[in-house]
């Protein structure tokens, strides 16, 4: 072909072209994730991403995955509508979608992400919103007001700080299809048959030109399809009138590229995007004639089409977009997805029909008993012969005019029915003769149909006579009745079957009779129809918001039932739901694709179904929803009509020009091995992709809750299987399935290394393996230093006790040393004397001094009672039994009152009760009862008193112990041998107050008695 190429350059060199024709065009499409395979627009973000449009939703796409978004009913945090128009990013990296059934939605993917949509649709009640849902485009000035062309609303402003919109001119047509800035603050307005209007974005002043107000004056570009500015500051403008045009000059300067069109042999066409490569030619977008690539320096042009035969051409003559990213990638968006250059895998039979001047439609098929199969198509009849394999092209025409073969339907009698364009007919498959029923030519509607065709046959009863009931679409329905040889239809002023039966929808694509002899209407409109022969009506089953069991959507494409009885349904905008006749209930696939048309169902009981030009699969056994690439369809638009089911289990389903075979239980794996990507990391379940920018992700103790996501981009039909593990915490690989994410949670400290593989098919794996390292830090209890720190604070600990051990230790060494001490003054010296009385007593028994004898006997037996009761003081101070205070007082009682009751002094001992329960050390206890001892015993010994009172009180964490007597008292300054002894019993009370750590005051005055307090802490 090259060759061919440079023989047309000799021929005609003014028209030559130097780009060559082999130019490769890889292809995206709705089998690599494209929401829909109409491609409206095409931007590159300042990250890098490339973004689509379609005809169903926002595109994002990274060179190996595609993330789409699309609107969901009742939720502002998604996109506001799905058939996007335009896409624009502004100086703050905010991406403005333009919607044709939502208005404008704003995405800033760096709030949250239930932030990241913000919705601009129309209301009512808000004057200053967005003044209609249709958006064609958007500019930005350098003002950072956004500039709006809508379909029928002028060009509309946006202030991006108050958020209201205006509209400052509001002159000529409403349509606008075109936006792009000029030089001078100039917004260039492309309108439809308005011509164009400049609007002065800084003041608001406009100009237009006034011949363009009639609409019907033949003016050069009146309606502007799609406006460029090239690096030259040229306009490109694309026009309804076929035509090229450049501004320059500020608009003084016309130029029209007709004539190089024609020099070149390329047929003009509408243009609706342009593109400057970085080479200065300028790519443009045909509507219906794919690209030319013109090259301004030598006025030479390039006609690049859709070739059937070259799988690296354009995928489709429909291009809507065309646009140069920032490395220079020309990007072109058509009906048939995106270009940018690849061939594709499938595993499907393709089969090609040979067609004259125009596509052939393929609309049912059919396999005879002989195993031949009939092809109902736009172009008549074609037949692949069973033996030979060959197909056939047969022409049917009736009373001179061609027909579409548009359904067959075989009667149960074995009457052999053909759906046409023009009526319903007989056709003998042995003569293949037509024949139109009785009295066809009797009936408005049957007769001959007016833009429609037969869509749909069935055989029922009604008026208890057997009929076929019939859906010539756009007119209801019709029906033959077998015996009386006639039709009925809308057209019939008697029976009003659209009354009685209560058809509410006239596009009825499908009649389908089920094992329970219901019928069944799938309406483009009314939704399901259920037609019982019961009541006689049809009852219809429409789609509810505030029913999560009811039609998924109105616009019903198929229906079909499975081996268990169910109907299953498919929708043009809501995807698959299977009805339950008992519950009388529908539920929807989820994973089924919205846009869903054709459904069959095999031998398996799993349901096939068209959607988006490739086929899905699903198993409602197991629950599990497939998707399968198309065979070799990047030169067609892709599947799409209704499928059919041979007596052999052989599906079959068609697109322009060919048609698909292939047997469900036998269709062919895709072997390769995929690369696998990580496409998200969350902590907590919020998404922390920046994260996987690091080989190595760092992550807190309490962080221990994440999920991986993960995608191999190389896959086909959807059969990616994964394996995962996490090395430190799994055994081994874990088979998840298509599940495209691991989860974990409560991770322990310690280094993770996460790997997984894919594979195409269940049991065999891919070698290659994607890793991710890990390292969750410990808390800081289980690190080094706090571990040394502990270590330290324990040895302290051991350190303090054994410390404290030693001091109890050294403690009770001191006790036994002053018990030690006490026995050796008190009992020592007590001994001594007893010594010293026996020896004199001796001398005076010797000498016969009994008097005297006596009187020294009496000393000791005195002394020797005093040493007892010392004795008995020290053994009970020690005793550890009486360390309750209790003990104390029992003691001071049981010492005090013999020796005053022996004296005839009246003795009382008052304390308060919570003495009785505390805890006294025997150190502190000793002192205690020694001052007690002392001023009892110098009160009983030298007072002279008549009554003595001991009181012993708390004041907080303060003892207040008070002995007073009311005997004669004494000058505390007043020296004598009298005074020298109270002084010395004294001095022995303020030691052992100076041992308890206590203060002591003396009150006392001739014949006033004496007061002794004594305050101390209570231990």
């Amino acid at each position: 072909m090259r060759y061919i190429w440079l023989l047309l350059i000799l021929i005609n060199s003014s028209a030559a072209a130097t780009v060559p024709l082999d130019i490769f065009f890889k292809k995206i499409n709705v089998d690599q994730g494209l929401s829909h395979k109409k491609v409206n627009c095409i931007i590159e973000d300042k990250r890098g991403f490339i973004w689509f449009g379609t005809e169903d939703g926002l595109n994002r796409y990274d060179g190996r995955s595609i993330t789409y978004f699309r609107h969901v009913h009742n939720d502002k945090t998604t996109i506001s509508g799905n058939i996007i128009k335009d896409l624009y990013e502004d100086s703050d990296g905010v991406i403005w979608i333009a919607t044709q059934d939502g208005g404008m939605s704003r995405y800033d993917y760096r709030l949250p992400a239930r932030k990241q949509f913000k919705q601009f649709s129309y209301d009512i009640h808000n004057p200053r919103g967005i003044p209609e849902n249709g958006i064609n485009k958007i500019v930005e000035d350098r003002y950072n007001y956004l500039w709006l062309g809508t379909n029928s609303s002028f060009a509309v402003r946006y202030n991006k700080r108050s958020g209201l919109f205006d509209t400052p001119v509001k002159k000529g047509t409403k349509c606008v299809l075109a936006l792009t800035m000029g030089t001078s603050d100039t917004l260039l307005v492309g309108r439809a048959g308005g011509g164009l209007l400049k609007i002065n974005t800084r003041d608001l002043s406009y100009k237009s030109d006034d011949r363009y107000e009639d609409l019907y004056a033949p003016l050069p570009h009146a309606s502007i399809t799609a406006m460029f500015r090239d690096k030259k500051d040229g306009i490109w403008l694309g026009s309804w009138d076929k035509a090229v045009y450049r501004l320059a000059g500020n608009g003084l300067r016309e130029s029209v590229y007709g004539a190089a069109f024609k020099s070149a042999n390329i047929a003009m066409d509408e243009y609706q995007s342009f593109a400057e490569d970085v080479d200065g030619k300028i790519w443009m977008a045909g509507r219906r004639t794919g690209l030319i690539l013109f090259d301004p320096a030598s006025k030479r042009l390039v006609s690049l089409r859709h070739e059937k035969q070259n799988a690296g051409s354009l995928s489709d003559d429909h291009v809507n977009t065309v646009f140069k990213d920032r490395h220079g990638i020309i990007w072109i968006g058509t009906d048939n997805g995106v270009n940018m250059h690849n061939p594709l895998f499938s595993p499907f039979e393709q089969h090609v029909l040979k067609k004259n001047d125009s596509d052939v439609t393929i609309y049912d098929f059919y396999k005879t008993a002989k195993g031949d199969l009939l092809i109902g198509t736009s172009n008549g009849l074609y037949i692949k012969e069973k033996h030979s394999g060959l197909i056939r092209h047969k022409k049917l025409t009736y009373l001179g005019q061609p027909l579409s073969v548009t359904y067959f339907f075989m009667d149960m009698d074995k009457q052999f029915y053909i759906g046409t364009d023009f009526t319903l007919f007989r056709y003998n498959l042995y003569t293949g003769t037509l024949s139109t029923l009785a009295n066809t030519s009797q009936d408005p509607v049957m007769k001959k149909l007016i833009n429609s065709r037969i869509v749909s046959v069935i055989r029922d009863t009604i008026d208890h006579h057997p009929v076929l009931i019939v859906s010539p679409y756009g007119h209801y329905l019709t029906y033959y009745d077998l015996v009386e040889k006639k039709w009925t239809s809308r057209a019939d002023s008697v029976k009003k079957i659209i009354k009685r039966y209560d058809i509410k929808d006239n596009m009825i694509r499908k009649i389908y009779k089920g094992k329970q002899q219901h019928v069944w209407l799938a309406n483009f409109k009314a939704g399901l129809g259920e037609w019982s022969e019961k009541t006689g009506n049809v009852k219809y089953h429409i789609n509810d918001l505030n029913n999560r069991y009811s039609l998924s959507s109105n616009n019903v494409f198929d229906m079909i039932e499975d081996l268990s009885n169910n109907l299953w349904v498919s929708t043009y905008g809501g995807g698959i739901s299977y009805f339950n006749g008992k519950q009388q209930r529908f539920y929807h696939i989820n994973e089924s694709s919205n846009l869903s048309e054709g459904l069959q169902v095999d031998a398996q009981n799993k349901l096939w179904m068209l959607c988006n030009g490739h086929v899905h699969k699903y198993d409602p056994e197991i629950n599990v929803y497939s998707c399968y690439d198309m065979p070799r369809l990047q030169k067609t638009g892709g599947l799409s009509g209704y499928m059919y089911r041979d007596d052999d289990g052989i599906i079959y389903a068609s697109g322009v020009n060919y048609f698909i075979t292939f047997n469900p239980s036998q269709v062919a794996r895709i072997d390769h091995n995929p690369n696998i990507y990580f496409t998200d990391f969350k902590i907590f379940n919020t998404s922390h992709n920046e994260l996987l920018k690091a080989k190595t992700i760092q992550l807190h103790h309490t962080q221990d809750q994440i999920t991986i996501e993960y995608a191999a981009p190389e896959y086909s039909g959807d059969n990616l299987q994964y394996a995962y593990k996490l090395e430190g915490y799994d055994q081994g690989w874990i088979n998840a399935g298509k599940r495209n994410f691991a989860e974990y949670a409560n991770l322990k400290a310690g280094i993770y290394r996460f790997e997984v593989k894919a594979t195409n098919w269940r049991g065999t794996y891919a070698r290659k393996v994607s890793v991710i390292n890990i390292i969750i830090s410990p808390p800081f209890w289980l690190t080094g230093w706090f571990c040394t720190t502990v270590c330290l604070l324990m040895a302290g600990i051991i350190y303090f006790i054994y410390r404290y051990r030693m001091n109890i230790l050294l403690q009770q060494q001191a006790i036994r040393n002053g018990i030690a001490q006490d026995l050796h003054d008190q009992i020592g010296s007590t001994l001594s004397s007893i010594s010293v009385y026996s020896e004199v007593a001796r001398r005076y028994a010797a000498g016969n001094q009994q008097s005297q004898m006596n009187e020294v006997l009496d000393t000791i037996g005195i002394t020797a009672n005093e040493m007892i009761l010392e004795m008995s003081d020290i053994v009970w101070a020690i005793n550890p039994k009486n360390d309750n205070l209790s003990s104390l007082l029992q003691r001071i009682t049981s010492y005090a009152e013999p020796l005053c009751r022996a004296k005839g002094i009246n003795f009382v001992f008052e304390y308060d009760e919570a003495f009785s329960i505390t805890n006294i050390g025997m150190q502190q206890r000793k002192n205690l009862f020694l001052i007690l001892k002392e001023a009892i015993n110098n009160a009983i010994k030298h007072s002279g008193c008549r009554n003595l009172t001991v009181h012993l009180s708390q004041h907080g964490s303060f003892a207040e112990l008070k002995i007073a007597d009311d005997g004669k008292g004494f000058k505390m300054e007043m020296p004598g041998e009298g005074n020298q002894i109270i002084g010395n019993g004294m001095l022995n009370i303020r030691n052992r107050a100076d041992q308890l750590d206590a203060t002591i005051n003396y009150q006392s005055n001739p014949g006033m008695g004496t007061t002794i307090k004594i305050v101390f802490k209570n231990k």
